[in-house]
């Protein structure tokens, strides 16, 4: 089963000229019943976390089997973009569900940061519902893996419903079967009118940021770094590189104004680290050896240490060994 309904060629251009692009019909119609169905059972695929949270409801979506996932996927979106094939990650793949009473004129927002592209599958779409980009305005990127946390970040001359007051908006009146491509996490933008919309949202990025754990994967990163440091062999020829999930490196001060560097891991507490370890991760840039990260960070001091405290961010997962 093919998922999209195009030729990836005939839009690139499109896509780096304009930074969007709206494709009729781009979903073939064999992939749009199958999540129609998959729309019909959406309450035993929700997920908790998410759920009841805004005015949409958000489920995980699972592909059939006879769907090349991700390699179709994979390729269409990096042919269109200009991702990196080679480096890409699916980081979301949520089915989007509004609800009958969902704010006609919603704020606008942007994806949390490893939505470097954002590719919406438009299901179920009410006549008069438009998707809203403000592709031309104010686009830097949101670095944090959250919204809300976007927001909360920003000065009040700079929120979205004051930012964006004169900017220049494009409206895309999407129907069933529409494919939508953009930089989701630099281009504030809202669904107007989403009453009664079902949309599935994919996000990608090709600098391995996964933070929800979503891309197929993921988890096989993370068991294979586990066997490296279980089995102790070849350790030093491996490449550090930042964990998928890995959310923040913060330095914090107190109310007494002593300092801390803290590592978060997505949806955990954070936990402390020392100065080694915090070099450690700047310099895992994913084309160092673990020998040369650790001659770096050591400058002559005590190799084993910083050995022993690196390997620690691999246990703890702030660092995955390619």
């Amino acid at each position: 089963m093919k998922v999209f309904n195009f030729d990836p060629a005939d839009y690139r251009s499109q896509y780096q000229q304009q930074g969007y692009v709206h494709i009729r019909e781009g979903v073939t119609t064999e992939f749009h019943d199958y999540l129609l169905k998959f729309v019909a059972e959406l309450e035993s695929h929700r997920l908790a976390e998410l759920a009841g949270k805004g005015n949409k409801e958000q489920a995980l979506l699972e592909f059939p089997d006879d769907v090349d996932y991700p390699g179709e996927l994979y390729d269409v979106i990096a042919e269109v973009s200009g991702l990196n094939r080679a480096t890409m990650v699916l980081s979301e793949r949520h089915i989007k569900a509004y609800e009958a009473d969902a704010k006609p004129e919603p704020t606008a927002h942007k994806d949390r940061y490893p939505s470097q592209v954002s590719v919406g599958l438009s299901i179920r779409i009410p006549e008069d519902s438009t998707l809203v980009l403000y592709p031309h305005d104010h686009v830097t990127p949101n670095p944090f893996n959250s919204a809300a946390e976007l927001w909360a970040s920003l000065q009040p001359d700079e929120q979205p419903d004051v930012a964006l007051e004169n900017a220049r908006e494009v409206e895309l009146d999407d129907h069933d079967r529409d494919v939508l491509i953009f930089p989701g996490s630099a281009t504030w933008h809202l669904r107007r009118r989403g009453a009664n919309v079902v949309n599935l949202y994919l996000k990608f990025n090709d600098f391995g940021s996964d933070p929800l754990g979503e891309d197929p994967g993921t988890a096989g990163l993370r068991e294979r770094t586990l066997g490296a440091l279980q089995s102790g062999d070849g350790l030093d020829a491996l490449i550090p590189t930042l964990s998928r999930r890995l959310d923040t490196v913060e330095q914090v001060y107190t109310r007494g104004w002593a300092e801390s560097l803290q590592v978060r891991i997505y949806g955990e507490a954070p936990f402390g680290i020392t100065r080694t370890q915090y070099e450690a991760l700047r310099l895992a840039d994913g084309r160092r050896s673990l020998a040369d990260v650790l001659s770096e960070v050591a400058a002559g001091g005590d190799i084993e240490r910083a050995r022993r405290e690196v390997l620690g961010l691999a246990e703890r997962g702030a660092l995955d060994l390619l």
